[in-house]
């Protein structure tokens, strides 16, 4: 897709290489002489081998097979098997896709045509002085992206599959999702309507996380929605009674058909100190803990089957999503 695409955090590329599966495409990704983060493919061009286990040296990738050595542009710099006044074939070089390193976060364009525009920005609420953020360990989901971005708006699913974190005293009935559109029609924020005749206080979890959520003072949030912003991240905030907030913004990057890469961070001004950041590393291991069953519950529709998915008034937002997903994919197809 002509987007860019989250691909690591800036603190995952360190002293080795780091491989990861992105939109069907086997990349390597790394740190140059200068310190710049690039993303090249991991297949080497003269065996096949795959560069993200080899090593970093001088800011290059060297191959474990025959150690090619390959810069950030790409290009094959050394081969150590021929002496260095001989001519490198031009085809030595493997794709360099255009990366951009910004608060934390690395991003890649791994379409065909030349970026038009740089990554979209966090939301305000992520930056400040007094904001404490944190970055979760990528976790790589076996869903397509559409099922992801879906199941991120899926109310009714969060007492039966999450019971030991989010859903343990949750009511499984769902309010009227009141959704508002962006100007654009492409993103959408989705919330509890306050005029839906039925609908569900908020509440703290139960057990270690509920007693702890005691312990601090906490209590639930007067103020919360979830924002779509087209085509890979989600929003998730909650605003508690003295005005603090817990911002989670998800992006969403396909590894291939069927499996997508979740990108969790957090901004927060609640408990913003050592104990919450461990309360939230805890939650949120939990929550993708849990979070496993949803893939491992869903079996492929049947062929001949009429139909593979009846929805109902609960589903509302997460078939916008897929909805804004679509509209955004055919506009991005068409520019």
């Amino acid at each position: 897709m002509d987007t860019w695409q989250c691909a690591a955090w800036s603190d995952e590329l360190g002293e080795r290489p780091l491989g990861r599966l992105l939109l069907c495409r086997r990349l390597v990704l790394f740190r140059d002489a200068g310190g710049a983060a690039r993303a090249i493919g991991a297949r080497c061009p003269h065996r096949g081998a795959d560069l993200a286990r080899g090593r970093i040296v001088d800011g290059c990738i060297e191959c474990p097979f025959h150690g090619w050595r390959f810069e950030g542009d790409g290009r094959c710099a050394r081969v150590p098997a021929q002496p260095a006044a001989l001519k490198i074939p031009p085809q030595a070089r493997v794709p360099a896709l255009p990366t951009v390193e910004r608060d934390g976060t690395v991003w890649v364009w791994t379409g065909a045509e030349i970026p038009r525009e740089g990554p979209l920005a966090d939301p305000p609420a992520a930056a400040g002085p007094n904001v404490r953020r944190l970055f979760f360990a990528p976790q790589l989901v076996d869903a397509p992206i559409l099922q992801a971005l879906e199941n991120a708006f899926d109310k009714a699913h969060v007492p039966f599959i999450h019971r030991g974190t989010l859903g343990g005293n949750r009511d499984p009935l769902v309010a009227r999702q009141r959704i508002d559109l962006d100007p654009d029609d492409r993103g959408l924020i989705a919330r509890d309507d306050p005029d839906s005749p039925w609908h569900a206080a908020p509440a703290l979890p139960r057990g270690l996380l509920g007693a702890l959520a005691g312990v601090l003072g906490l209590r639930p949030p007067v103020t919360q929605y979830v924002r779509f912003a087209p085509p890979r991240d989600v929003h998730v905030y909650l605003e508690y009674p003295n005005g603090t907030y817990d911002l989670f913004v998800t992006h969403f990057t396909p590894a291939d058909d069927t499996s997508t890469w979740l990108f969790v961070a957090s901004a927060r001004t609640r408990a913003p100190h050592a104990l919450g950041d461990w309360i939230q590393r805890r939650v949120i291991d939990r929550i993708f803990a849990e979070g496993k069953l949803e893939t491992d519950l869903i079996l492929a529709a049947a062929d001949g089957d009429a139909a593979s998915r009846v929805s109902v008034e609960s589903d509302r937002a997460s078939l916008r999503v897929r909805q804004s997903y679509e509209h955004w994919r055919v506009a991005a197809q068409r520019e």
